[in-house]
């Protein structure tokens, strides 16, 4: 692109534009988590707040360690006990399941759909792919009685399982594409000395695609992480509750029909930014991952 051509000014003025329309609601909901009550509902909003208050954060970091007769009622009308804490490490355990049983399953069916050759492997791909296509919530009736079948109703695992199965098709479609982007004559070499798949898996394949590898971990922190409607329904106890539904029951106060919007815009600050700040440490991985099957033998 010619610098000095109009072209120049108009792609950095488009980029502009759509990073401030990505940021805005990041920016908005942080200030709002800032500001005092009368001021965030007030209608005259501002981009700033004129008085900075942590109320909000120190209302979600002290949630469940009120006494039982001043806690919140949730819509069941039991005691809302808990501990944000304790919430947070529940979401931890389930997202860091999820990659590292994303990461097992998509490494190796990426290794076979790139290297292997068997009999419908395009068709078996394709079809691999088509879950994609099925919006998750028409799996609820079906995936609730199986659940409830074999006993993983209320546990961790039912969550890492169910979230892996959702990250799969995709995962595995990009592992294929940094496989692809590796040279085969660098197996075949491999082949030739005597290594096996696995050898060859895990001394050259894996160290040429942590690009691809670190966007799969990515997605999979990103899908479990932020996963809402399978918590919500699958996850009974408050021993197991995941932090996102734990936001939404303080946000809901004491009544369906209540919002506290500052413990959610406080609440939302607090569950989002473990994701920003991993993603600014694997951003150029994660770029790097998207775009490595532009190269290839």
């Amino acid at each position: 692109m010619n610098k000095n051509s109009s072209d120049h000014y108009w792609y950095y003025l488009i980029n502009i534009i759509l990073v401030m329309i990505i940021i805005f609601p990041i920016y908005w909901t942080v200030i709002s988590s800032l500001k005092t009550p009368p001021e965030l509902i007030s209608a005259d909003q501002t981009f700033y707040p004129h008085t900075l208050t942590f109320e909000y954060y120190e209302r979600i970091l002290s949630w469940g360690s009120q006494d039982k007769e001043d806690a919140n009622f949730n819509q069941r009308g039991s005691v809302m006990a808990g501990n944000i804490f304790k919430t947070f490490i529940n979401s931890s355990i389930v997202s860091l399941g999820t990659v590292f049983l994303s990461l097992i399953v998509c490494i190796l069916g990426g290794y076979a759909f790139t290297f292997f050759k068997f009999k419908f492997k395009e068709f078996f791909f394709i079809f691999l792919l088509l879950p994609l296509l099925i919006p998750s919530v028409t799996l609820i009736i079906p995936l609730y009685k199986l659940l409830f079948n074999t006993g993983l109703m209320d546990k961790h695992l039912a969550l890492i399982l169910l979230h892996t199965m959702a990250m799969v098709p995709l995962g595995i479609f990009m592992m294929r594409n940094a496989f692809s982007s590796i040279p085969k004559s660098l197996r075949e070499v491999a082949i030739l000395e005597g290594s096996n798949d696995i050898k060859i898996l895990l001394t050259v394949m894996i160290p040429l695609a942590i690009p691809g590898i670190l966007t799969v971990v990515v997605f999979a922190l990103y899908i479990s992480w932020n996963d809402f409607v399978f918590a919500y329904l699958f996850i009974t106890s408050d021993e197991n509750k995941m932090l996102n539904i734990a936001l939404k029951q303080i946000a809901h106060g004491g009544s369906q029909f209540e919002f506290k919007w500052g413990d959610l815009t406080a609440g939302s600050v607090v569950s989002f930014l473990p994701l920003i700040i991993i993603y600014a440490f694997l951003q150029k991985y994660f770029v790097r991952g998207i775009t490595g099957s532009a190269v290839k033998e």
